[in-house]
């Protein structure tokens, strides 16, 4: 059953490519653990010196290629690390094959792996651990042994929960990741596939991953906002700051990068390239920081680490780092933009509804994203070739007139009918450039029948002829769309081959059946308002101001307690609403003057109604 991939990281390991000569591991050793059976590793240590702080890897994908080179930039020059290096291949895997058991216990023996460290003539008892992906989850596992001579670690596009989201996001297979684990010999399918559900099993096995109050070292947690893992470490990072052990508690970093998981094309941690756009601003900086971490922690430099900001993120959109002490960078209010006819995404609710119609035999292709298969591109891609289609829907703001800076997960409310028992609705959301491009931010799918959770007895299909309500929620995004740019939402029934393609017949998912063509009536009005939620702070769109009539000014603006109206006609009424469009103060124009003292800080909109016309004009409350 599940129980058996507790002791089976699911991540994927970027590889490091490059063209030079291979070099030679000081040694190659076998390193004993406590069963009586012996791991493979390479042993690097530095001429010239006489005991080492050591950094410790631990990889199922052959040891042998960081042969090609060191991480962190110390490539084939050996000599000019400060610390020796030990590459070890996984119990089971490659080198280490002979030691196959059937469940491993992965942090044991990375505990043994310390101990064997430590007691080497070239070791200075310190010990760090570096990698990412299974190389970063293991460190995790590593940790919770607290060996007393682990002092530090760099886990990087990881955290060490094995969640069903990770594999059924929304309740749908991710089908191109599970095929991928395959092809790298963890052989996960036939658990996976047998557990569709969330059960009891899949709650045991969260529970005993999530471990953050045995973390009792200091870590650099590092991301990429283009990375399927981003959505659980944003919420892993938080606990290990709350939970960790007291005394390292402060001692907990996170940095947040532009990039994409890697492993499978030109792209990873770390480089300025990911998917179609450029971020030469982001180049290296994982390496720069993960030096200066291990320079404080392992050898006990000067070097300012611990002013380091908490959490370090590189905005998207902005194209620019930030920093911030909190424990989190969420934005815990929302605004909603609301679907509308002709494809627009506004401030009011729209009218009627949107028919489409979906085909599992031509599915709409995956186009880049947080992906992970050999043959899909990963990051951002441009997604203007599925408007051709007639199975994707489109919806896009005005110009903005102003930016949108959102942080958190975006969520949308759709109400839809459907001729078929089940089908699944996926969202892309997009930045609109002002050349025409359509680049993809982030997406997410949702299940019809789990739009209710994704138990046996939460399962429950559609009935043609009624509306049903269902929310597809995005991965955890930080993102600003400029002045001038559009926000965009792709509307569609499958995103494949990241996701498994539903046959919409309501029969046992996973298994070899008839498709049914399904038509979707999306609706989009005050009844039935489908609509996305942003996380952000404020949200003005350029078609809610109008032109004012007659030279109409407003002023002082921005304003603490009364508004005067230049060139206002009295006896005029007047209404104030909010960026979602609520209306907040209403009354007669007697004076030309409106007391807005009670009104809140923010951004709002001031509406008279003239006898031959109308003035929206914006002001700030300060």
């Amino acid at each position: 059953m599940i129980k058996r991939i507790l002791f089976i990281l699911f991540f994927i390991c970027f590889t490091i490519d490059f063209t030079i000569a291979q070099m030679t591991p000081t040694y190659v050793v076998s390193i004993p653990m406590r069963d009586g059976k012996f791991l493979a590793a390479d042993v690097y240590v530095p001429a010239g010196g006489t005991s080492f702080p050591t950094v410790l890897i631990q990889t199922p994908y052959n040891k042998n290629s960081f042969r090609n080179g060191l991480p962190l930039g110390y490539l084939q020059n050996v000599n000019s690390s400060p610390y020796c290096w030990v590459v070890l291949d996984w119990r089971g895997f490659y080198g280490s094959v002979s030691a196959t058991i059937a469940s491993p216990q992965r942090g044991q023996d990375g505990y043994d792996a310390i101990d064997w460290i430590i007691a080497q003539t070239w070791s200075n008892g310190k010990v760090g651990t570096w990698g990412p992906s299974a190389l970063g989850g293991i460190q995790y596992q590593t940790a919770k042994e607290n060996h007393p001579n682990h002092t530090c670690a760099v886990p990087m596009v990881a955290q060490p929960q094995t969640a069903y989201d990770g594999y059924f996001y929304g309740g749908v297979l991710e089908k191109s990741r599970l095929e991928q684990l395959d092809a790298l010999g963890y052989g996960l399918s036939t658990t996976i596939l047998a557990n569709t559900y969330y059960s009891p099993s899949w709650q045991f096995t969260e529970n005993t991953t999530w471990y953050p109050s045995s973390i009792k070292i200091p870590t650099l947690q590092i991301g990429g906002w283009y990375d399927h893992n981003i959505d659980d470490m944003v919420d892993w990072y938080p606990a290990t700051r709350t939970s960790s052990d007291l005394a390292v508690r402060d001692k907990q970093w996170f940095l947040i990068g532009p990039w994409v998981h890697g492993g499978t094309g030109a792209a990873y941690v770390g480089s300025s390239i990911q998917g179609e756009l450029t971020y030469p601003m982001a180049a290296q900086k994982c390496d720069t920081m993960a030096r200066a971490f291990f320079q404080f922690y392992l050898l006990n430099e000067a070097n300012g680490w611990e002013s380091t900001s908490p959490i370090t993120y590189y905005e998207l959109g902005k194209d620019s780092w930030a920093y911030s002490s909190a424990t989190s960078i969420e934005i815990s209010n929302t605004e909603n933009l609301f679907f509308k006819e002709n494809g627009e995404l506004n401030l009011q609710t729209g009218t009627g509804s949107t028919t489409f119609t979906v085909d599992p035999k031509n599915p709409s292709p995956t186009l880049g994203g947080p992906t992970l298969k050999a043959g899909l591109a990963q990051g951002p891609l441009d997604q203007i070739s599925l408007e051709g289609r007639s199975d994707v829907l489109t919806f896009s703001t005005p110009d903005l007139v102003e930016d949108v800076s959102v942080s958190g997960r975006i969520k949308i409310d759709l109400y839809l009918e459907s001729d078929q028992l089940d089908g699944d609705m996926a969202i892309r959301l997009v930045d609109v450039y002002p050349d025409g491009r359509n680049m993809l931010i982030n997406d997410g799918i949702r299940r019809m029948r789990f739009r209710n959770g994704y138990t046996l007895a939460d399962e429950v299909f559609m009935t043609p002829g009624n509306v049903f309500s269902v929310e597809v929620e995005l991965p955890f995004a930080n993102y600003t769309w400029k002045a001038g740019h559009q926000l965009k939402v792709y509307v569609s029934g499958n995103n494949s081959t990241r996701w498994d393609v539903n046959l919409q017949n309501g029969g046992t998912m996973y298994v070899a059946g008839d498709t049914n063509s399904a038509t979707i009536q999306f609706y989009h009005n005050a009844t039935y308002p489908s609509k996305i939620i942003l996380p952000c702070n404020s949200l003005v769109l350029g078609t809610e101001e109008i032109s004012p009539v007659q030279s109409m000014s407003i002023f002082p603006n921005p304003v603490k307690t009364s508004l005067t109206l230049k060139n206002g006609q009295v006896g005029t009424t007047y209404g104030v609403r909010d960026v979602n469009g609520r209306l907040i103060l209403e009354g007669l124009n007697t004076v030309n003057s409106i007391d807005v003292s009670e009104l809140q800080k923010g951004i709002y909109f001031l509406r008279l109604n003239y006898k031959d016309g109308e003035s929206v004009l914006k002001f700030v409350k300060e």
